[in-house]
């Protein structure tokens, strides 16, 4: 729709001249836009949701800010993107629009998140598929501990910003193994934003054998024992070849495979 591109289109214009406030004053003049959806300061269009919602305020209004942002839309190789704690799907939605970017696999254990990114899939043309699933080191359904203001804090491990629960499925490294048998020859780009489990998702990774023709690795390591969660994954990824490329104030890191010389 012509409307909503125009209001996309000023709102991000006047969000650069602001100092502070720039993702709540794109949520606020985004709100202009029609139909049951708005494009994003990322340039994608997805479906509206409780304003209530911050993962949902920030994915709407560039509030993850632009780093993987640029990364993704530059990167200038054939790849698969693997959106593992996809959300609303906001980075796989971004891959998307890369011409390079071959194929999608989300995954993420929110039962009511299902609707929303298959619908921002759909909205986006999204060339795909989404699993309503976690990745862990068990097949198992388990708590699921939820954030009714923040989605995108649910996490298998109980915090402040959690404030209930529900049961969620969870799948080990035999699943990837499955999913990816006949792309074994693929380069991947993996993105990892699980909540405090990022160790537990990187060894069933590696154990999926999808490490061994992965580029690169963005990660969110949670606050909590953050000197220690850092230091065991630079550890484990080392180990796989992996070097840590760049850290992003105050808790992303992207890992990128070591190249092999000539």
């Amino acid at each position: 729709m012509i409307y909503n591109y125009l209001i996309f289109n000023l709102s991000r214009f006047l969000y650069i001249f602001l100092p502070i406030g720039k993702t709540r004053f794109f949520n606020i003049l985004i709100r202009l836009s029609k139909n049951n959806w708005r494009y994003s300061y990322y340039g994608v269009k997805i479906i509206n949701q409780k304003i209530t919602d911050l993962t949902y305020r920030l994915s709407l209004g560039g509030g993850y800010g632009n780093f993987y942002f640029s990364y993704l839309n530059k990167f200038k190789k054939k790849f698969i993107f693997l959106d593992i704690g996809s959300n609303l799907g906001i980075y796989s939605l971004i891959s998307n629009k890369n011409s390079y970017c071959k194929y999608i696999l989300a995954f993420d254990p929110l039962p009511n998140i299902k609707g929303i990114i298959m619908k921002n899939f759909s909205l986006n043309k999204v060339n795909g598929k989404f699993y309503n699933i976690g990745i862990y080191k068990k097949n198992i359904k388990k708590k699921f501990y939820v954030s009714k203001n923040h989605s995108g804090k649910s996490s298998i491990i109980k915090s402040k910003d959690t404030n209930d629960y529900i049961f969620a499925e969870f799948r080990n490294y035999l699943f990837l193994k499955k999913i990816i048998k006949n792309l074994k020859k693929e380069r991947f780009v993996v993105k990892v934003d699980v909540e405090g489990v990022e160790e537990d998702v990187i060894k069933e990774l590696i154990k999926s054998d999808i490490l061994k023709n992965t580029h690169s690795i963005f990660i969110e390591i949670q606050n909590k024992n953050l000197k220690k969660k850092k230091a065991n994954l630079v550890k484990l990824l080392k180990k796989n070849k992996f070097v840590l490329k760049e850290f992003i104030e105050p808790h992303d890191y992207l890992f990128e495979k070591l190249q092999k010389t000539p």
